[in-house]
């Protein structure tokens, strides 16, 4: 299979020992971003104008925070606080003309309030999140691309070791759209029994990881148990609990 630039983030997910080769790309690509921003990219305006304009999600906050850099985030702060100081000050005057109160005997008693909606907003917007998304759109994009026209990466993908329950889910939904009837049948065919197997398998590794507890079983061998916990809350939750994203 020849490569492309754009097909080896993809193509290289898929020979990884994962238990869901896009919870890899990701996680990967959290920590690239975080990295970015983080960087000497905050000084740069036209990323601080756009993480002025989406800030970021509770998560996000916590891994950046985490990776020590204090200063590249008080500066991205500064600005966005700045900037959410000015739109509150109108916020506030339209809240205090929205009233409140119960209006009548079959309104809600909780009117619309200009500032529940604005920071309900806030809660949902995080320049991280916008950019992963993107990205992970295109990773899909080129995961089909891949699947229709390279029989070596569908090769890849039968002998991985499967998907994630969110991850299958989108493969399938993402399929349905895009594919011909003829051809999503055979990405069911060949992509069902491996998601099965990869979910019965994870099953017996944590049933071992259990009975490894008991003393009758403290000297047997661990086999490919000992990190079942984590590959299981992977598997059922996209939940990468193996290790922090490494931000610098």
């Amino acid at each position: 299979m020849k490569e492309k630039l754009y097909t080896i983030p993809v193509t290289e997910a898929f020979d990884k020992e994962s238990e869901c080769p896009f919870c890899a790309l990701h996680h990967k690509l959290e920590g690239d971003i975080l990295n970015f921003v983080l960087g000497s990219s905050y000084m740069e305006e036209d990323v601080r104008a756009e993480t002025d304009r989406y800030g970021f999600c509770k998560e996000h906050y916590r891994q950046m925070f985490q990776a020590g850099n204090h200063l590249g985030i008080a500066l991205m702060l500064s600005t966005h606080i700045k900037k959410m100081n000015r739109e509150l000050a109108e916020i506030f005057e339209q809240e205090k003309k929205s009233g409140g109160g119960k209006k009548g005997l079959f309104q809600r008693e909780a009117e619309y309030s200009p500032y529940n909606s604005y920071v309900e907003e806030k809660e949902q917007s995080c320049y991280a999140c916008m950019r992963m998304e993107a990205r992970m759109k295109n990773y899909v994009d080129t995961f089909f691309h891949l699947w229709k026209t390279e029989s070596a990466f569908r090769e890849r993908v039968v002998k991985s070791k499967g998907f994630c329950l969110e991850h299958f889910r989108d493969v399938l939904r993402e399929g349905k759209r895009r594919l011909k009837a003829e051809e999503y049948r055979q990405l069911l065919t060949a992509l069902i029994p491996v998601q099965k197997e990869s979910m019965k398998r994870v099953e017996e590794e944590l049933d071992w990881f259990i009975q490894k507890f008991d003393y009758r079983f403290q000297n047997e061998p661990w086999k490919n148990a000992k990190d079942a916990v984590e590959r299981g809350i992977l598997k059922v939750s996209s939940a990468d609990v193996s290790e922090e994203i490494k931000l610098r």
